[in-house]
């Protein structure tokens, strides 16, 4: 009778322990991964003054602004990612009998984390760009009108270094077959504030007489950095192992959406006189960029502590 009566004892402590959450824990991460291919479209007024002028700008005897919208998709690229979150993890839930070994371990996060990459993209422009202050709206040389859809190509590339602020929720899953491995899935929703810096607009097409072939020139050129902010949302699934007290290791995959985000850029500044760009560069206005919905799957490993 001792003897069960000890064994029943060392059955219970043991179940005791098996069903203890962790309570507060704090973790830190890293990794790499990928971002698919997103919308970019990129508008603007450039101011042609043709006073003084000779050739086909002054033969128009006209001051107009050409109307420039161009968009297309940027690459998928590589980015890595880093970043931490603190958590809370409740007590476990079992799932079916005691004596099955299922349970699950619910758990809140608040984290935060950095993605970094470079993204680039083609931009023409898919209907005819009007020229404000011309007759009809459009220009006509030789009985062709200018610009005719994809004449003006421009290719776009911009450092990105975006920081993402979520609150998740968390299920870890106690399995019969492994006291100290959970795997889990969880998701969250949250802000992403993006920075966009080096930003470049190159055209390196057009068939207008208008807008040559521009080698060097950018169009960003007076200020090419922006920010913006928008909606994001993950999901995740991994695995943890408990090494030792209180230390676990982690590894999982990392789904995040950001949806769509606008940016203005400087006006392009090259003077006649005195730029780096030879002959000088019409003034244009400020320049609106909006880019798509983004998605990244990225994988991370990291370390949790319990406190």
């Amino acid at each position: 009778m001792t003897l069960l009566t000890l064994g029943i004892t060392a059955v219970q402590v043991s179940n005791a322990a098996d069903t203890h959450s962790r309570g507060f824990y704090i973790g830190g991460f890293g990794g790499g991964g990928s971002s698919d291919s997103n919308a970019i479209s990129q508008s603007g007024e450039a101011y042609k003054r043709t006073d003084g002028l000779e050739g086909i700008y002054g033969d128009s005897h006209h001051n107009f602004n050409l109307l420039v919208n161009v968009n297309g998709q940027s690459d998928s690229h590589n980015t890595a990612i880093g970043g931490t979150h603190i958590g809370y993890e409740f007590p476990e839930l079992p799932m079916g009998s005691s004596l099955a070994g299922w349970a699950v371990r619910p758990a809140i996060e608040i984290e935060g984390y950095y993605l970094g990459s470079s993204v680039s993209g083609t931009l023409t422009n898919p209907n005819p760009e009007t020229f404000n202050g011309l007759d009809g709206g459009l220009v006509s040389v030789e009985e062709t009108t200018q610009l005719n859809p994809g004449q003006h190509k421009f290719v776009d590339t911009f450092s990105q270094n975006m920081g993402v602020l979520l609150t998740n929720g968390v299920l870890s899953f106690k399995t019969p077959w492994a006291k100290n491995i959970f795997p889990y899935v969880g998701g969250g929703i949250g802000a992403a504030i993006n920075s966009m810096s080096g930003a470049n607009s190159a055209q390196v097409a057009s068939g207008s007489p208008y807008a040559g072939n521009e080698v060097g020139l950018n169009h960003f050129n007076s200020n090419s950095s922006a920010n913006s902010s928008a909606f994001a949302a993950q999901a995740k699934a991994g695995i943890r192992a408990e090494l030792f007290a209180r230390f676990s290791v982690f590894a999982e995959y990392r789904y995040l959406h950001v949806t769509d985000s606008n940016y203005s850029y400087g006006s392009t500044e090259y003077p006649a006189v005195g730029s780096s760009y030879a002959g000088g560069h019409a003034q244009t206005s400020a320049w609106n960029v909006g880019l798509g919905s983004m998605n990244y799957h990225t994988g991370v490993f990291g370390v949790q502590y319990d406190f």
